[in-house]
């Protein structure tokens, strides 16, 4: 009785530890748009609330500058880290509501633009409108 119930509980925990290994991507093929929309607002969800995170750790930084826990040297390297992480999330942010919208890119400089825009904010040529 007690091997079968160590069978039983090494099946399970191989269950567990395996199951993810075999679970499909929800943006992989097979999935309907739907799932693929839940997918894509999930991840914007996570970028949103990835950057909420960044600036409530500057303002607690601050906080604990302005009340002697952090040295200047501590409180600047800790600022500049969590500032750049919250630069890029906001990029992240932008780059996917571009993607969301339809982009378009510059013939001249290559850089990527709304699709409702006439000229690049870059370089200043005039966009193809489609």
């Amino acid at each position: 009785m007690i091997t079968f119930v160590e069978i039983l509980i090494f099946i399970s925990a191989m269950f567990f530890v395996g199951y993810p290994f075999f679970k499909r991507s929800p943006i992989g093929q097979g999935f309907s748009p739907a799932d693929r929309g839940e997918a894509e607002a999930s991840h914007y969800n996570e970028l949103v609330h990835k950057k909420e995170t960044a600036y409530i750790t500057i303002k607690d930084l601050e906080f604990d500058y302005r009340t002697g826990k952090l040295s200047q040297a501590d409180y600047m390297e800790l600022k500049n880290r969590y500032e750049a992480e919250a630069l890029q999330t906001l990029k992240e942010i932008d780059d996917f509501k571009v993607q969301e919208k339809g982009a378009v890119f510059c013939p001249k400089c290559g850089t990527k633009t709304k699709a409702e825009d006439n000229f690049c904010f870059k370089c200043g040529a005039k966009l193809p409108q489609g």
